[in-house]
Parts: structure tokens; sequence; C-alpha cells
């Protein structure tokens, strides 16, 4: 079985490439990487390769020649191991401080949405959530304001309605009166 190794050490991790997010992590002789570029309308990896990485002294390149050839190419062991949830959570963290989003705090969202300025903390919220590697933002703000899912779903259909929410992330309107409650909220 393939384990992650410290030969690879200080790549680990997402790191700034460029126009693109680049995650590495060797897992015996091979290294597996997610790419994300920066400018995608999603969060989360555009790529994931896997290649032989073999290099070192003389008995290093022996050692993992002899583990790839073990298993006559990449094992679909290796292939269960990829951390995919936990590389796509990362990315949508480290796209979120390449954006420089407010990340800590969470919105004050109410109880009950009755004005555009409801949903758009609401829906600011569950981008926070997102960027923040929350895996089910939906389930998990429904639960803190202690409503069901469904009338989740119907909240962020309504916020879409309002032209607050594209699917992805806020729109230009709910940016503006969200920039609105920021200056507020400074007054305050």
């Amino acid at each position: 079985m393939n384990t992650s190794t410290p030969h690879n050490k200080g790549r680990d991790g997402w790191q700034r490439d460029g126009k693109e997010l680049v995650w590495h992590r060797a897992y015996g002789p091979w290294l597996v990487t997610a790419r994300c570029p920066v400018a995608a309308p999603f969060n989360g990896p555009s790529e994931l390769t896997i290649r032989l990485a073999v290099g070192g002294s003389d008995e290093e390149i022996t050692e993992a020649m002899d583990a790839a050839l073990e298993t006559d190419g990449i094992p679909a062991s290796l292939l269960r191991q990829i951390p995919l949830a936990e590389i796509k959570a990362g990315a949508r963290a480290a796209l979120a401080k390449q954006e420089d989003r407010a990340m800590n705090d969470p919105y004050p969202v109410p109880a009950r949405c009755l004005t555009e300025q409801d949903y758009t903390l609401l829906v600011a919220e569950l981008a926070r959530m997102r960027a923040t590697g929350t895996t089910a933002p939906q389930g998990e703000l429904a639960g803190r304001l202690g409503i069901g899912k469904a009338t989740m779903s119907e909240r962020i259909k309504r916020s879409k309605e309002l032209g607050l929410w594209d699917g992805q992330r806020l729109t230009d309107k709910a940016t503006a009166l969200l920039t609105q409650w920021w200056r507020e909220q400074e007054g305050n």
C-alpha cells in the first residue's frame, strides 16, 4: 500500500503557480497533482494527475522503480487514497485567500429572511462556508438556523430570483448590498 511520503516535503499543499493554484502530494514513487485555475467559475480543481516521480540517489531511484514495477503501474489502492474532498476543501480555502475574502466571522443570518439584505446575508454566509472548506454548507447552515433543508432550498431559490446568487457566488447586486451592510456595521 502506498502512503504519503516525506521526500516531497515542502511541496505538499496548495501553492500559487502563475494563474493556478497547485497541490502536490507524494505516495511512494507516485506524485499526485491537482490544479485549480484562479479565474475559473468554480471553486475546485479542474485537473488531477498522477505520475511516476523517481529521482534522488541511485538507491532512491532503484527503490522507487522497484515499488512502481511491483504494482505494474498506478495501483488502484492509490486512487482510493487520494483525498478528493480534502483537496476540494483546500482549493476553496486557498482561492478564498487569493481573493482576500473575509473568512473568519460568520455573517449574522436571520432566522427568517424577509428583506433583500436578509437574503444577501444568507448567500454571503453560504459562500463563506464553501470558501472555508465546509463540504455541505446548506445543510450545516440550515441546522444552525434551526430550519429544514427544504426551507433552506427555498431561500436559496428566492435569492436567485432576487438576483443575489448565481448558484456559485454572489452577484454584483448582492456584493453591493453586502458592502452597504459592512459600512453600516462599521458605523455602529
